[in-house]
């Protein structure tokens, strides 16, 4: 027995008969989600100041935020945003004293209305010069949003709360003037052809937003889930006189958790404002959002509960009939740094943890909208200016009275640019199978996810590849289920060394960088 197993059954282990097929990748171009509604950044407070400044120096940074041109190669010269959001400015750099501390300048806003009830429509020049150049450039969605009243109708005169002001920074007797303020900006808009799909009249309700006069460092005001709810059937009605098309985005979350759990009066948002049967319930307004907007900032402590919220929050929207927005996120927290040595982190680093974010969001919470904050800032401490902008800002002086300025392309611009150049409004996402990974291992490693044009028959998948390793991709149904003309792709490449690069490969040659984030294009047969 012996001898007959040694040499007539026994087979080398390496034998290619006992290798197991590896499977590929598969898209389910028949299995869809949600249809996108945009990719989108904030101007911030930003914005008010780069947007005065000569054409010469402002212009190509519109250029990279809005275009959908390419250069001779075929690179992308800008990452086409398809929504720009802007503040409604309250007046705090139209104050003498505005409370707020010297070296936070640059977030004081103009007010179009002043104390005696007059509108300036020539005020807050900056934004609006980025709002005319976003729509020259094809841009045609609009959002704006509201940190505060202006100061005049606040309980303390200022734009921040105060160790007396507990709550809504807006006595009741002002609640319809602040409804007809927002009303009145929103309307002026439209008038001047601006379509603007909402505004969100309360931003981070959940927060204090106390200083002490003199050392404000950022507007805003808390507000218990009550308030909103009467301030907002005020305004829907004012909305209605005015016959204003923008809906009312109500809430805007500072984290996802606080739409979907929590037992504090400002917590819990979906439910208190949606929910028949609560009696802050306004989800019957005729001028309300069926978005629901949420910050996804401090929502990632673990891939585990990164995913959890975003799980939690899609199951809540979902049986209100409602949809999520993600209105805000910059690398704000110490999340990004996974536990390492931040003095060894190179630009991708930032955009890989960027492109995480925006995957999570979209895959797992549903995202229909997707929006950067800030798309400019100035801060160039530590690590900032890797963290907190889409471009890099710096003024010849360091006040408000500066004239002119340069700036700089960070990484995380053509890390959203993977996503907002090629996934348009009106295309769905579609299913995508990596047997490879599992839902957390994804996000740890390697990310895909696909879109497609049901118009145009044309698809798109964006592959975040975490590891140090490139990933070779094949597709387990192609030829079965679809197939691509000219059985190649149109490949755009951010890495340490590319920005939105373009190249093109045939199915078979496709093959994804280590620490890269690559979008891959192509028309279906």
């Amino acid at each position: 027995m012996f001898v007959g197993c040694s040499s007539d059954v026994a087979t080398d282990p390496n034998d290619p008969k006992f290798d197991v097929p590896k499977e590929g990748i598969t898209l389910n171009l028949n299995t869809t989600f949600q249809e996108i509604n945009h990719f989108g950044a904030s101007g911030g407070f930003q914005d008010q100041w780069v947007g005065k400044w000569p054409e010469a120096s402002k212009e190509p940074i519109a250029k990279l935020l809005f275009s959908n041109e390419n250069d001779a190669q075929g690179n992308p010269q800008g990452i086409g945003l398809s929504l720009w959001r802007t503040v409604i400015g309250d007046g705090a750099a139209d104050q003498d004293n505005s409370g707020f501390r010297a070296s936070s300048w640059f977030r004081e806003t103009e007010c179009f209305l002043d104390e005696a009830g007059n509108y300036d429509w020539s005020k807050q020049a900056g934004e609006r010069w980025f709002l005319d150049k976003a729509r020259a450039y094809g841009v045609s969605k609009f959002t704006a949003w509201a940190t505060t009243p202006p100061y005049f109708m606040t309980k303390n005169g200022y734009t921040f709360s105060t160790s007396d002001v507990s709550s809504f920074n807006c006595p009741e007797s002002n609640y319809l003037a602040y409804s007809k303020f927002l009303a009145s900006v929103l309307k002026h808009y439209e008038d001047e052809g601006f379509n603007f799909e909402n505004v969100c009249a309360f931003n981070e309700t959940q927060y204090e937003w106390n200083a002490v006069v003199g050392n404000s460092t950022q507007s805003g005001t808390k507000a218990f889930n009550s308030e909103v709810a009467v301030v907002t059937k005020i305004m829907d009605k004012e909305f209605t006189n005015q016959g204003v098309k923008a809906k009312i985005m109500i809430p805007e979350a500072a984290q996802l958790k606080y739409l979907f759990e929590g037992s504090q009066n400002t917590t819990n948002q979906v439910n208190d404002f949606f929910n028949p049967s609560s009696v802050n319930y306004i989800g019957d307004l005729s001028n309300l959002s069926k978005h629901i907007a949420g910050h996804s900032y401090f929502s990632n402590g673990s891939t585990s509960e990164s995913l959890r919220q975003r799980k939690s929050l899609n199951t809540t929207l979902s049986n209100f009939g409602l949809d999520y927005w993600q209105t805000e996120y910059s690398l704000l927290g110490v999340g990004y740094q996974q536990g390492l040595d931040v003095s060894t982190f190179r630009e991708i680093d930032y955009a890989l943890w960027l492109s995480r974010i925006i995957h999570t969001d979209l895959v797992f919470g549903n995202a229909t909208g997707w929006s950067f904050w800030t798309a400019l800032n100035q801060s160039t401490f530590g690590d900032h200016p890797f963290r907190f902008n889409l471009i890099l800002y710096e003024p010849n002086t360091n006040s408000p009275s500066h004239t002119d300025g340069t700036y700089k392309a960070n990484k995380l611009l053509w890390a959203l640019g993977n996503y907002s150049r090629f996934i348009k409004p009106n295309m769905v996402r579609f299913q995508v199978i990596d047997p490879d990974y599992n839902d957390e291992t994804s996000v740890e490693n390697f990310m895909i996810s696909g879109y497609k044009n049901t118009s145009t028959k044309e698809i798109v998948l964006v592959c975040v590849n975490n590891t140090d390793e490139n990933r070779k991709i094949s597709f387990e149904n192609y030829g079965q289920d679809f197939e691509v003309v000219n059985n190649s792709f149109d490949v755009y490449e951010t890495s340490n060394t590319t920005n939105l690069r373009k190249s093109t490969f045939s199915v078979e040659s496709l093959s994804i960088s280590r620490k890269s984030i690559v979008t891959l294009k192509a028309k279906l047969k």
